[in-house]
Protein backbone atom coordinates (compact mmCIF):
# COMPACT_ATOMS: atom_id res chain seq x y z
CA UNK A 1 0.00 0.00 0.00
CA UNK A 2 2.68 2.44 1.21
CA UNK A 3 4.80 1.77 -2.61
CA UNK A 4 1.27 2.60 -4.01
CA UNK A 5 0.52 5.72 -2.32
CA UNK A 6 4.61 6.89 -3.17
CA UNK A 7 3.70 5.66 -6.99
CA UNK A 8 0.90 7.87 -6.97
CA UNK A 9 2.86 10.71 -5.56
CA UNK A 10 5.54 10.58 -8.35
CA UNK A 11 2.71 10.51 -11.14
CA UNK A 12 0.77 13.35 -9.55
CA UNK A 13 4.10 15.02 -8.92
CA UNK A 14 5.51 14.75 -12.44
CA UNK A 15 2.22 15.86 -14.16
CA UNK A 16 2.56 19.09 -12.08
CA UNK A 17 6.27 19.60 -13.08
CA UNK A 18 4.90 19.61 -16.96
CA UNK A 19 1.96 22.12 -16.22
CA UNK A 20 4.59 24.76 -14.38
CA UNK A 21 5.80 27.91 -15.83
CA UNK A 22 9.58 29.09 -14.60
CA UNK A 23 9.73 31.67 -12.72
CA UNK A 24 11.83 34.58 -12.58
CA UNK A 25 14.43 34.65 -9.32
CA UNK A 26 15.50 37.94 -9.67
CA UNK A 27 12.19 39.76 -8.22
CA UNK A 28 9.63 38.89 -5.99
CA UNK A 29 7.25 35.94 -7.53
CA UNK A 30 3.68 36.14 -7.71
CA UNK A 31 1.64 34.66 -4.98
CA UNK A 32 0.57 31.69 -7.15
CA UNK A 33 4.06 31.05 -7.98
CA UNK A 34 5.23 31.00 -4.54
CA UNK A 35 2.62 28.62 -3.93
CA UNK A 36 3.33 25.86 -6.85
CA UNK A 37 6.84 25.77 -6.21
CA UNK A 38 5.62 25.34 -2.11
CA UNK A 39 3.89 22.49 -3.54
CA UNK A 40 7.14 21.29 -5.32
CA UNK A 41 9.47 21.45 -2.79
CA UNK A 42 6.40 19.25 -0.69
CA UNK A 43 6.22 16.64 -2.63
CA UNK A 44 9.64 16.43 -3.49
CA UNK A 45 10.52 16.90 0.45
CA UNK A 46 8.71 13.32 0.32
CA UNK A 47 9.84 11.48 -2.58
CA UNK A 48 13.48 12.40 -1.33
CA UNK A 49 13.22 10.96 2.14
CA UNK A 50 11.51 7.67 0.92
CA UNK A 51 13.01 4.63 0.47
CA UNK A 52 13.06 4.21 -3.17
CA UNK A 53 15.93 3.53 -5.84
CA UNK A 54 14.68 7.05 -7.35
CA UNK A 55 15.61 9.12 -4.32
CA UNK A 56 18.85 11.00 -5.62
CA UNK A 57 16.87 11.91 -8.61
CA UNK A 58 14.26 13.52 -6.50
CA UNK A 59 16.74 15.33 -3.81
CA UNK A 60 18.36 16.29 -6.71
CA UNK A 61 14.98 17.95 -8.25
CA UNK A 62 14.91 19.34 -4.31
CA UNK A 63 17.76 21.08 -4.91
CA UNK A 64 16.94 22.75 -7.94
CA UNK A 65 13.69 23.81 -6.96
CA UNK A 66 14.85 25.22 -3.59
CA UNK A 67 14.90 28.90 -3.14
CA UNK A 68 17.97 30.77 -5.38
CA UNK A 69 18.17 33.75 -3.55
CA UNK A 70 17.79 35.32 -0.14
CA UNK A 71 14.32 36.85 -0.66
CA UNK A 72 12.91 33.64 -1.92
CA UNK A 73 13.80 31.86 1.22
CA UNK A 74 12.00 34.88 3.29
CA UNK A 75 9.10 33.99 0.95
CA UNK A 76 8.74 30.85 1.20
CA UNK A 77 9.66 30.08 4.83
CA UNK A 78 10.21 32.88 6.52
CA UNK A 79 8.31 34.59 9.19
CA UNK A 80 7.61 38.42 8.54
CA UNK A 81 5.34 40.81 9.29
CA UNK A 82 3.40 38.76 12.07
CA UNK A 83 2.68 36.38 9.28
CA UNK A 84 4.27 32.58 8.67
CA UNK A 85 5.27 31.66 4.77
CA UNK A 86 3.68 29.28 3.43
CA UNK A 87 6.57 26.59 4.43
CA UNK A 88 7.19 28.35 7.88
CA UNK A 89 6.33 25.28 10.00
CA UNK A 90 8.47 23.09 7.55
CA UNK A 91 11.26 24.91 7.36
CA UNK A 92 13.25 22.64 10.19
CA UNK A 93 12.51 19.18 7.85
CA UNK A 94 12.98 20.67 4.85
CA UNK A 95 16.32 22.65 5.56
CA UNK A 96 18.15 21.09 8.58
CA UNK A 97 17.43 17.46 7.81
CA UNK A 98 17.44 17.63 3.66
CA UNK A 99 19.09 20.56 1.79
CA UNK A 100 22.02 21.37 4.86
CA UNK A 101 22.67 17.56 3.95
CA UNK A 102 22.29 16.88 0.45
CA UNK A 103 25.63 14.64 -0.97
CA UNK A 104 24.20 14.21 -4.74
CA UNK A 105 25.32 17.84 -5.57
CA UNK A 106 28.17 18.60 -6.96
CA UNK A 107 30.28 20.96 -4.85
CA UNK A 108 30.80 23.74 -7.39
CA UNK A 109 26.83 23.76 -8.00
CA UNK A 110 26.17 23.60 -4.82
CA UNK A 111 28.53 26.35 -3.14
CA UNK A 112 27.79 28.80 -5.83
CA UNK A 113 23.51 28.30 -4.98
CA UNK A 114 24.19 28.71 -1.37
CA UNK A 115 26.56 31.89 -1.97
CA UNK A 116 23.93 33.38 -4.01
CA UNK A 117 21.53 32.61 -1.50
CA UNK A 118 23.24 34.45 1.05
CA UNK A 119 23.97 38.34 -0.83
CA UNK A 120 21.47 40.41 0.24
CA UNK A 121 20.96 38.25 3.48
CA UNK A 122 20.75 38.79 7.25
CA UNK A 123 20.38 36.76 10.14
CA UNK A 124 16.48 35.73 11.50
CA UNK A 125 15.67 33.00 13.81
CA UNK A 126 14.37 29.93 12.78
CA UNK A 127 14.77 29.53 8.81
CA UNK A 128 17.17 31.70 7.81
CA UNK A 129 19.05 30.61 10.97
CA UNK A 130 18.62 26.76 9.68
CA UNK A 131 20.36 27.94 6.34
CA UNK A 132 23.06 29.75 7.85
CA UNK A 133 24.28 26.98 9.70
CA UNK A 134 24.14 24.77 6.38
CA UNK A 135 26.27 27.44 5.12
CA UNK A 136 28.42 28.10 7.83
CA UNK A 137 29.25 24.55 7.73
CA UNK A 138 30.16 23.74 4.18
CA UNK A 139 32.63 26.61 4.38
CA UNK A 140 34.17 25.04 7.26
CA UNK A 141 35.10 21.87 5.13
CA UNK A 142 35.68 23.69 1.98
CA UNK A 143 36.75 27.19 2.65
CA UNK A 144 39.23 27.21 -0.79
CA UNK A 145 35.98 26.25 -2.60
CA UNK A 146 34.28 29.13 -1.19
CA UNK A 147 36.88 31.36 -2.27
CA UNK A 148 37.26 30.37 -5.59
CA UNK A 149 33.18 31.28 -5.78
CA UNK A 150 33.74 34.65 -3.71
CA UNK A 151 37.06 35.74 -6.43
CA UNK A 152 34.72 35.61 -9.16
CA UNK A 153 32.14 38.01 -7.66
CA UNK A 154 31.92 41.90 -7.57
CA UNK A 155 33.40 43.34 -3.82
CA UNK A 156 30.27 44.93 -2.92
CA UNK A 157 28.87 40.83 -3.73
CA UNK A 158 31.81 39.32 -1.57
CA UNK A 159 31.33 41.29 1.51
CA UNK A 160 27.48 40.66 1.17
CA UNK A 161 28.41 37.27 1.92
CA UNK A 162 30.48 38.00 4.74
CA UNK A 163 28.12 40.13 6.18
CA UNK A 164 25.76 37.41 6.29
CA UNK A 165 28.05 34.84 7.01
CA UNK A 166 28.96 36.77 10.42
CA UNK A 167 25.22 38.56 10.97
CA UNK A 168 24.13 36.20 14.13
CA UNK A 169 23.04 37.70 17.73
CA UNK A 170 25.94 36.08 19.43
CA UNK A 171 28.85 36.26 16.72
CA UNK A 172 32.08 34.31 17.81
CA UNK A 173 35.15 36.78 18.97
CA UNK A 174 37.23 34.72 17.25
CA UNK A 175 37.70 33.41 13.15
CA UNK A 176 38.19 29.43 13.06
CA UNK A 177 41.29 27.68 12.02
CA UNK A 178 39.56 26.72 8.74
CA UNK A 179 39.15 30.30 7.89
CA UNK A 180 42.22 31.37 8.53
CA UNK A 181 43.31 29.39 5.91
CA UNK A 182 42.02 32.03 3.18
CA UNK A 183 44.97 34.47 4.24
CA UNK A 184 47.27 31.95 2.31
CA UNK A 185 45.00 31.84 -0.75
CA UNK A 186 43.47 34.88 -1.22
CA UNK A 187 44.58 38.20 1.07
CA UNK A 188 41.89 40.39 -0.59
CA UNK A 189 38.79 38.37 0.51
CA UNK A 190 40.51 37.49 3.75
CA UNK A 191 40.64 40.99 4.50
CA UNK A 192 37.19 42.00 3.84
CA UNK A 193 36.33 38.80 5.55
CA UNK A 194 38.19 39.78 8.60
CA UNK A 195 36.30 43.37 7.92
CA UNK A 196 33.05 42.07 8.18
CA UNK A 197 34.02 39.66 11.30
CA UNK A 198 34.49 43.09 13.33
CA UNK A 199 31.95 44.98 11.74
CA UNK A 200 29.51 42.24 13.08
CA UNK A 201 31.18 41.99 16.86
CA UNK A 202 30.81 46.04 16.78
CA UNK A 203 26.71 45.67 15.26
CA UNK A 204 26.58 43.64 18.71
CA UNK A 205 28.23 45.62 21.68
Amino acid sequence: MKLFNLLFLISIFNLSITKAHPTCLCKKAPVDSIALKAKKLRQLYILSTASSDTKEIYEKQFFDEFPGTFMQLNELYGYENGKAAILYYEAENHIIQLFNNLNCINDTIYYRKIINIALGGHWDADAVNYFQAGLIGRAEKKPELIVYILENLPEKDVKSFWYFYFDEPHPAKQITVSLRKIKSIDSKIYAIMINSHDEALNRKE
